[in-house]
């Protein structure tokens, strides 16, 4: 059998600190003698579901420059007047355009952003407005010199460009903004409707486009350098147009509109993302939705887009983009034995991906379960029953010792009583110091801890210490919280993924020290309604809500420091399970995959393995290649 000299020609070098990660040394491979960790250098590149608009629409603006946690919507054609503010989360309600308006454009950032264009509904047509909004409200600036809608824009408020449009007449003007007038810049190479362009006003990229009728897509690439435009040897595959851009004139991603493929008047709408690297552009990951003619923002490696045509209707979807470096060898999501019975929120990380415990749970139709299942890696067998019926609860432990904490009953009264698990059978213990619903358990049987959820009253910041009998009073948790998830020992805990108060998305990650909470590193999306496992150091958070009425399959690595998006699931679910020692290998499973997020018939009884042994907490000192 051959080994990896003979293959590839030489051994894997030993380094005693990671080299520089850039995309260009993909697939290199090395072991870390500091860490004791074989690791390989791999590009993660998806998209994943975001909190969706309130109201679908198309041919809406975007402040371009703009991030994943703070966009702005503005105009489009079935919310002519509507400006909405994103915080990663969730959409909020703004002020209204004074002009209402569609196939309106944009530049800046949400609290600095300009609208321009577009076309206005009665007689008037075509619009020559622009304004300014300032993170409240949009006042008057400079007008266009010539009304028009459907352009290429980017750019920041004091220093925008608008590139071509329709009417046709001339279609190759370029305008430059300075936060009062409108100024002629270069000429585009051709007369051009829906460029896409990325960058700012002295160094933008220019590419794709319509001429001409809406099927007449164009492939061309073009650098601007804030007084020309020049055409470049490469060119955008399928002459995709109307779609959203994000980036710069050396790192970019045109995704989503329409190519010139035969199919409707309007042409084909795709899922397509093309990558800029300042040279040439490649088709790297899709779409989960197929949509021309809608707001996108970002950049190159963190694009956002929402909105959209979908030929036909219109979209209120939103997708995050999301394209990272790992120094580490990928870990891989397979398929496990689905469990006997389906169920979600289990708030507890018990067990190992091998000696997997789950209990209670239920469905948001309150048909709350006292069963309890345990998986030995290959399949799930019966165990024992809960004293009572509930679901929302919390624990920690092993399979052979475990605890059960909080929930709700059947009728949604929440509870304080504990349960202790012998691998056999649950025994009722002492109460904690409050009631908790939607809480979260951490730890061992003997050195547990239980935080935050809801009281039925109000929700909870509180933390409570368990030494396998009796409860004690913890340090408070920085905010209430609930539909969070909780890893770790009772003196090394790590929280993340809730509802602050009840309603807001949660950023904030802390670590618990046996005594206080203190910040850790904030996550990559605000989601509630996780799966999570692992300790404080090394865990894995999987799917959750990232927005009303969604579910989502992202999952993130925390390695006591930060956060890394990693290989989705296949399975979109919120409210989800999970075990494991560490984030090298672990089981996610269960949860609600409700468009919803409501009905009985929706939990899921599907269940994920994660390995990933560069993730793991190791200690070899050598390595074997044959």
């Amino acid at each position: 059998m051959a080994d990896y000299t003979e293959i590839k020609g030489n051994r894997i070098q030993y380094l005693d600190s990671d080299p520089t990660l850039t995309s260009a040394t993909e697939g290199q491979v090395w072991y870390n003698t500091a860490t004791g960790t074989l690791k390989g250098l791999t590009q993660i590149k998806a998209w994943s579901s975001g909190g969706n608009l309130p109201t679908a629409t198309s041919n809406n603006g975007s402040a371009t420059q703009g991030t994943q946690t703070a966009s702005l919507s503005f105009g489009g054609g079935s919310t002519l007047p509507q400006t909405i503010e994103y915080n990663g989360y969730s959409w909020t309600t703004s002020n209204n355009l004074g002009t209402p308006r569609y196939v309106i454009k944009g530049a800046g950032v949400q609290t600095a952003a300009l609208g321009f264009g577009g076309y206005t509904l009665g007689p008037n047509g075509y619009s020559t407005a622009t304004e300014e909004y300032d993170g409240t409200s949009w006042t008057a600036g400079g007008s266009l010199p010539s009304a028009r809608g459907n352009m290429g824009s980017n750019g920041t408020q004091t220093a925008a460009l608008a590139v071509g449009g329709y009417p046709l007449s001339p279609g190759n003007n370029t305008e430059e903004y300075n936060g009062t007038s409108w100024t002629a810049g270069g000429g585009y190479p051709v007369a051009l409707q829906d460029v896409a362009i990325a960058g700012p006003q002295t160094a933008a990229l220019g590419a794709g486009g319509i001429s001409g009728p809406p099927t007449g897509g164009k492939t061309l690439v073009c650098n601007y350098d804030g007084s020309s435009w020049t055409a470049l040897s490469a060119t955008i595959p399928n002459g995709q147009n109307r779609g959203a851009t994000a980036g710069g004139q050396t790192h970019a991603v045109v995704f989503g509109g329409n190519t010139t493929a035969a199919g409707p008047p309007n042409g084909v709408v795709t899922t397509a993302t093309n990558e800029w690297d300042g040279s040439t552009f490649s088709i790297t990951a899709n779409m989960a939705t197929a949509r021309q003619s809608y707001g996108g923002a970002g950049s190159a490696s963190t694009a956002i887009g929402f909105g959209g045509d979908l030929n036909p209707g219109s979209s209120n979807a939103t997708e995050e983009y999301n394209s990272s470096i790992n120094a580490t060898l990928p870990g891989t999501w397979s398929s496990a034995n689905n469990m006997n019975v389906n169920r979600f929120n289990w708030r507890a990380d018990v067990g190992t991906q091998t000696a997997t415990l789950v209990a209670g749970g239920g469905d948001p139709g309150n048909n709350y379960l006292s069963s309890s299942e345990e998986y030995d890696g290959a399949i799930w067998t019966s165990g024992g029953s809960l004293p009572q019926v509930l679901g929302d609860l919390g624990g920690g432990g092993t399979q052979t010792a475990a605890f059960a904490s909080g929930g709700n009953t059947p009728t949604d009264t929440r509870q304080s009583q504990t349960s202790n698990y012998d691998g056999t059978s649950w025994t009722v213990s002492g109460s904690m110091p409050f009631v908790s619903g939607q809480g979260t358990g951490w730890g061992t049987q003997t050195a547990g801890a239980h935080v935050g959820g809801y009281t039925g009253t109000a929700w909870n910041s509180a933390t409570a210490e368990y030494n396998g009998s009796t409860w004690t009073t913890g340090g408070s948790y920085p905010i209430a919280i609930a539909y969070n998830f909780a890893v770790g020992t009772q003196t090394a805990g790590l929280s993340g993924f809730g509802l602050e108060n009840g309603s807001t998305g949660n950023t904030n990650v802390n670590e618990y020290d046996g005594s206080s909470w203190t910040a850790g590193g904030s996550n990559n999306t605000q989601r509630p309604a996780t799966g999570a496992f692992g300790i404080q150091t090394s865990a894995i958070y999987a799917g959750g809500s990232p927005g009303a009425g969604s579910q989502g399959s992202a999952v993130e690595e925390y390695n006591g420091t930060g956060w890394t998006s990693i290989t989705s699931t296949s399975t979109l679910a919120a409210y989800r399970m999970g075990a494991g020692t560490d984030g090298g290998s672990g089981i996610i499973m269960g949860g609600n995959n409700a468009p919803t997020g409501t009905g009985p018939n929706n939990t899921t009884n599907v269940a994920e393995e994660w390995t990933n042994p560069s993730g793991a907490v190791v200690t070899a000192s050598t390595l074997t290649t044959s």
